[in-house]
């Protein structure tokens, strides 16, 4: 805990060196419990295509951080640091506890130049649950990119325009892992006060999936509606991909992935949520199915297969929120592949033995999860 206090405040520090405008330094944590149970699940074993609540019969972690960020007229900063089962699971490599670390400066009126680690810039949801609708995340959103390491020139308009540029090292990369680099973009607009837009995409050759040095082009826009008690979000990504490497041109189908998610406030503390979602990626551009190959006279599984996939999936919770810096939510999903031949995994099934419970043809989950979050800013005088 000391050293990752120090490190934030080295952080801002640094940044601070020179400034003699008015800035502000701020502190965030957040903190992310859970329950989970899912049907036709081996005892604390993780289950496939999750990363919130991805232990059946157990209470973890899905996350915990810490956040200092350092923001001035000319350059500013922000280092967060995380633990839990989405960093173990969605994160890789030596870099697996940085969820951020960058630094930018202003170039001109509105315009910024970041360089370093950050989020993804590309998606629907975040991968955060407290910045959701809902805790547990769409497929979509658990076979796209996390995070990624580069530059970003960010640009606002006085009419809520908001732009950005990125020059990256690949997909869900902090170091690249060949020798050319992914672009991307970002473009979004409240048209009211109610109403907002975005699109986003990137765009490099890639190994991610069965890519290997393919070309992938990967493309989400979604749009968000909050009046009166209602919130919905709608979104769409959209990914293709050229496997010119190996002679196969552009893979025969793209992945598409949607959602569409209606939370409604009952009171100020209480709200009931509902969502569907479709995930298909059926030439397995950025994810892998495990699926045990059965012999047909035994019924038992020979190997394991990597295939693609399309999933169907709807999720119900319930929320409690007694303050605006934590809430209860209680909900379930049920996951189905209508192209899975087997209801139930063989006993010597390898994944199984290994930890890993695969989503055969059906699943259910039921999770409960519990959050504090709290953001603290100090405004440095002249």
């Amino acid at each position: 805990m000391r050293s990752v206090i120090g490190s934030v405040l080295v952080l801002t520090c640094f940044l601070a060196q020179g400034q003699k405008d008015t800035s502000k330094i701020t502190f965030g944590a957040y903190a992310d419990g859970y329950y989970s149970y899912y049907t036709g699940a081996r005892e604390v074993a993780y289950q496939q295509h999750d990363c919130i609540g991805a232990f059946h019969n157990n209470f973890g972690l899905n996350i915990a951080q810490l956040t200092g960020a350092y923001e001035s007229d000319r350059v500013r900063g922000v280092l967060t640091l995380h633990a839990g089962d989405i960093p173990a699971i969605a994160w890789s490599g030596t870099y697996r506890n940085i969820q951020e670390a960058n630094a930018g400066v202003r170039l001109a009126n509105r315009l910024w130049l970041d360089v370093g680690f950050f989020k993804t810039h590309v998606g629907t949801e975040s991968f955060l649950p407290k910045d959701n609708l809902m805790s547990i995340i769409t497929l979509g959103t658990f076979y796209g990119p996390f995070y990624q390491s580069g530059a970003r020139l960010s640009y606002d308009t006085k009419s809520d325009w908001h732009f950005e540029l990125h020059a990256i090292n690949g997909y869900n990369l902090h170091i690249d892992d060949n020798n050319f680099k992914t672009f991307g973009l970002l473009v979004s607009h409240d048209f009211s006060d109610h109403f907002g837009m975005s699109y986003s995409g990137m765009a490099g050759q890639e190994n991610v999936g069965q890519l290997d040095d393919g070309y992938l082009v990967y493309q989400n826009i979604y749009a968000n509606l909050n009046y009166d008690k209602l919130d919905v979000q709608v979104g769409l990504d959209v990914a293709t991909a050229d496997q010119w490497k190996t002679g196969q041109g552009w893979l025969p189908g793209p992945l598409i992935a949607g959602l569409a998610t209606v939370k409604y406030h009952l009171n100020d503390k209480f709200a009931i949520s509902a969502r569907g979602e479709i995930f298909s990626d059926e030439s397995s551009i950025n994810s892998l199915q495990l699926t045990p190959s059965v012999n047909p006279p035994t019924g038992r599984s020979r190997n394991v297969e990597s295939v693609g996939m399309t999933v169907y999936g709807g999720t119900i919770g319930i929320e409690y929120a007694p303050s605006e810096i934590g809430y209860l939510r209680i909900e379930s999903r049920i996951l189905y592949d209508p192209q899975a031949s087997l209801s139930s995994a063989p006993n010597d099934y390898s994944a199984l033995e290994a930890g890993a419970n695969p989503m055969l043809n059906g699943r259910a989950q039921l999770i409960a999860t519990a959050a504090f979050f709290i953001d603290k800013t100090f405004k440095l005088a002249k």
